[in-house]
């Protein structure tokens, strides 16, 4: 039952437990098959050799102050910090509920086994070099690049301000925590198959599906130029920053709750409405079948890709500030002013009662649908080259030639002081509304099927027969060297004038009730009387039978 003082060699070829405090310069051999128990808090500096069998430490000092050789089974059932180098070829198992550190830098090759409590790596290396089966708790607490495979149904823990990367193909079932400091996946497996509560920083630097659910309060961190997916419903809220390479979202949740900065490439293929503010330098990409709102007042400047699906913008600012391109859908469901420059082959869907304003230069060519509210265009290229349909109200607060067809059961309001020209073969029932500046139509069916309501200056410079009733205080002008025929029933009320051509009014109410000054031809092909006071160097000329 006394002390053993050990100057030479203690080998110990038995089983049970050993109780006998161990001090001296020598070294003790564990030999035999048996399982051997060392529970005294030892001193002895000539380090321990496990040669075979199982060598259990029940007090953090049983083995002394030496480095230990393990070619069998070290079992350490105990609390504190073991500070003893271990090498060999042999395994080291935590057992027992308490708190284990290993500290030193070990290269024992046998693996680890971690069957109850905490086992605590202060040092990469801690561990050696084998793989780790970890069925409690591993905590790191560590820099550097931690490359064991990890297996298991226990957790793993990164605590400590350090950055640590975990770099194998990992299966263990029990989660992550994330507690301080950085943990960097440089695999998409690293991470094992259980959920990440991340409350600190999670960096993903690898490529591939990353499909564990991630909560906590901390950050999201995407580096390197590779391509990754998270594809869980994920609740964190620190955010998420994206470094480099493309960060692609297959859940409106992908990214939790907290503010994107995207510095490189987001790619967001789901449908739903991702509330997440985004800024930063890079671009956003929406591709999938499905539709997808942005909400956000964001500030990205990268631009936008839209490739395929349906991308929402539910605020004027919610596509940044950068060039939209355009491949599928761009729906605008908003009121302002979207400045954004946009091109692409894909079509622009105007959404909601509110009033929007497109002002860029676009060259967008699959077509603008107007569903709801009104769309203006304060540039007469705001619409692209395609077709317009309209099923509520086209605002046109522009000069120049607006030469996209327009179609649909909506109205068109020419807004502004200047001059805008339509010249194409228009279709729209809706009627038009001429509120300010020149209206010029260059094609009899310019103006479409509908009534023309005309508060400013109507020019008509075409030939053939127009139709429209025109009413309202405006004036009509009729320019161009063809011969154009007004049948209808017309109210306008702020006068004619023939600059060119011949104006055939073939009804005796087609020029309204103001005066006419007629510097060319005036054709009544009417009966009746005709009431309006006629000026000008012109020659007014009777035809038909009434």
């Amino acid at each position: 039952t006394g002390d053993v003082t050990d100057d030479a060699t203690l080998e110990l070829n038995t089983g049970g437990d050993f109780i006998n405090n161990i001090g001296g310069t020598g070294r003790v051999e564990k030999s035999g098959d048996d399982k051997l128990t060392l529970s005294g808090s030892n001193t002895y500096t000539g380090g321990t050799l496990i040669s075979s069998g199982t060598l259990v430490a029940n007090d953090v000092n049983a083995l002394g102050t030496g480095d230990v050789t393990d070619n069998a089974t070290l079992m350490l059932n105990t609390g504190g910090d073991f500070t003893n180098n271990i090498g060999g070829t042999g395994r080291v198992e935590k057992s027992g509920d308490d708190a284990l550190t290993l500290s030193g830098s070990n290269t024992y090759t046998g693996g680890t086994l971690i069957s109850g409590g905490t086992l605590v790596a202060n040092d990469v290396n801690a561990l050696g070099t084998g793989d780790i089966t970890d069925n409690a708790t591993l905590a790191l607490n560590a820099v550097g690049d931690f490359d064991n495979a990890i297996s298991g149904s226990g957790k793993v823990e990164k605590s400590g301000d350090d950055a640590l990367t975990l770099s194998g193909s990992n299966t263990y079932t029990g989660g992550t925590l994330i507690s301080s400091g950085t943990l960097v996946a440089s695999n998409v497996e690293a991470l094992g198959t259980g959920d990440v509560t991340d409350n600190a920083t999670l960096e993903l630097n690898t490529s591939g599906t990353f499909d564990n659910a991630i909560s906590g309060s901390g950050q999201v961190v995407k580096s390197g130029d590779k391509m990754l997916t998270l594809s869980g419903a994920n609740s964190y809220s620190g955010g998420t920053l994206i470094s480099d390479g493309t960060l692609v979202a297959s859940n409106v949740e992908s990214l939790g709750t907290g503010d994107v900065t995207n510095n490189a490439t987001l790619e967001l293929n789901t449908g739903g409405d991702f509330t997440n503010n985004i800024s930063g330098s890079g671009q956003v990409v929406k591709s999938g079948d499905d539709a997808l709102a942005l909400s956000g007042a964001n500030s990205y400047t990268g631009g936008t890709l839209i490739s395929s699906g349906t991308l929402v913008a539910t605020n004027v600012d919610a596509l940044g500030s950068g060039d939209v391109t355009d491949n599928a859908t761009l729906e605008l469901n908003t009121g302002g002013t979207f400045d954004n420059a946009i091109s692409g082959s894909g079509q622009v869907v105007k959404s909601g009662d509110k009033t929007l304003t497109l002002s860029g230069s676009n060259t967008y060519t699959g077509g603008t649908l107007i569903s709801d509210g009104t769309l203006v265009a304060s540039n007469v290229e705001a619409l692209g080259t395609g077709d317009v349909t309209d099923n509520a109200t086209l605002e046109l607060n522009t000069s120049g030639t607006f030469d996209n067809v327009i179609s649909g059961s909506g109205q068109v309001v020419k807004s502004g002081d200047d001059a805008l020209t339509l010249s194409g073969s228009n279709t729209y029932r809706g009627g038009t509304t001429i509120s300010g500046g020149t209206l010029v139509a260059t094609s009899v069916e310019a103006l479409g099927t509908g009534d023309v309501t005309d508060n400013a200056t109507l020019a008509l410079n075409t030939g053939g027969d127009f139709i429209n009733n025109i009413g309202g205080t405006g004036r009509v002008e009729k320019s161009g060297d063809q011969t154009l025929t007004l049948s209808g029933a017309n109210s306008y009320t702020g006068g004619t004038l023939i600059s060119s051509g011949t104006l055939v009014a073939s009804n005796v109410n087609a020029l309204g009730s103001g005066d006419v000054t007629d510097n060319a031809v005036l054709e009544l092909n009417t009966g009746g009387t005709f009431d309006n006071a006629i000026s000008g160097s012109g020659q007014v000329e009777k035809s038909g039978d009434g």
